[in-house]
């Protein structure tokens, strides 16, 4: 009786063994065809992901990121579509792009390759496609995302961030939070969690996307310039930063004033005589960015103006440059240079006193005219 009780627990741990090892070899067998359909994508179509994901999320009615949260980070990481499966072992997969905050202006810039790979052990069955969003609080966590690999939750914890615009931020955990994380599933899965993932920089995607060889490190603490298929991406992520901490001007005021035929980009300045366009343009810029994309077939004139100091027919080439400055933003920003006509008039019609320093200000403006 004791030998047939010793063979048939054998024989049962057996099978549990067999069992377990079975769920290993599917959920490695899953893991193994999320990898090469992720591979197969294009990093400019992943960049359109990351770009659909966040805008998504922080136009959601009550649902984004907090903006005083966002304005105080580095960085952002969003990764489109982490794929998870399982079935007694879980494993996650998934690549998308971080940005930092640089510069004076402290603006959003070029995009970086992240991966994001681990595994997870417990009772879980399912499968779910789930955007992730990381904001790295302050520079100790920019610094682990800079370097060659690091652990959720083992060399950098991420707590789990409040949702909701006015949601509250003061609380010691998120003030001294060095990542704060958000995810947005649209499959099936119980109690998602990043805990034991790796990050690292995805280096063949970073020279897919700009051509060269190039680290993370050198993308996003650099002065690289954004790629074309990063433009939208960026411009929507600094459209939610302000100067003073505030979200830019709403796209929808741009494209009602374009609705009624003609705009003015009240907060795109430049210095007299020149036309660079000043630090703290670019939330209006990017407004009137957003704007044009929500409206792919409009077509307009950017108008540039001048005050009337100096000689009229300078002042009639310095507002054809100033135009040109602001159309070469929109094109470098995402917006084809075939919708855009760029025409400059001097100090024709001007909107305020050329008597005072700030009507002459405001007399050095650009307009936005629907063709």
């Amino acid at each position: 009786m004791q030998t047939h009780v010793s063979i048939a627990s054998h024989v049962d741990f057996g099978h549990r063994r067999l069992r377990q090892l079975l769920a290993l070899i599917a959920a490695f067998l899953t893991i193994a065809t999320l990898a090469p359909a992720q591979e197969e994508e294009s990093p400019d179509h992943r960049l359109s992901a990351a770009h659909t994901a966040f805008h998504e999320m922080m136009d959601a009615p009550d649902k984004g990121i907090p903006l005083d949260l966002f304005n105080r980070s580095e960085c952002i990481v969003i990764i489109p579509g982490v794929k998870k499966a399982a079935f007694i072992v879980g494993a996650k997969y998934g690549r998308g792009f971080a940005s930092c905050r640089r510069g004076p202006s402290r603006r959003f810039g070029a995009p970086a390759a992240i991966r994001i790979e681990g595994g997870s052990w417990g009772l879980q069955i399912g499968g779910s496609s789930t955007d992730v969003f990381l904001l790295i609080m302050n520079r100790n966590g920019e610094k682990k995302l800079l370097a060659d690999k690091f652990t959720i939750g083992g060399e950098a914890a991420a707590v789990a961030g409040p949702v909701g615009r006015d949601a509250t931020a003061q609380t010691d955990v998120l003030l001294h939070a060095e990542i704060l994380s958000w995810s947005r599933s649209r499959g099936i899965f119980g109690g998602l969690s990043l805990e034991g993932a790796t990050m690292r920089p995805d280096g063949s995607e970073n020279e897919k996307l700009y051509g060269h060889s190039i680290s993370n490190q050198e993308i996003l603490e650099g002065s690289t310039n954004v790629p074309p298929a990063g433009h939208q991406l960026v411009v929507t992520l600094n459209r939610y930063l302000g100067s003073n901490g505030e979200p830019g001007p709403p796209a929808t005021n741009v494209a009602q004033g374009l609705e009624s035929g003609r705009v003015t980009l009240h907060n795109v300045h430049f210095a007299t005589g020149k036309f660079d366009i000043e630090s703290g343009s670019e939330p209006a810029l990017s407004a009137a960015a957003q704007a044009l994309k929500d409206h792919p077939d409009w077509k307009v004139t950017v108008e540039g103006f001048t005050d009337n100091t100096g000689n009229a027919d300078a002042n009639v080439k310095l507002s054809q440059a100033r135009a040109d400055a602001v159309l070469e933003w929109l094109v470098n920003n995402g917006i084809d240079r075939s919708r855009l006509e760029a025409k400059g008039y001097g100090e024709e019609r001007p909107v305020a006193s050329n008597d005072t320093a700030d009507g002459r200000r405001r007399n050095r403006r650009v307009e936005l005219v629907r063709m």
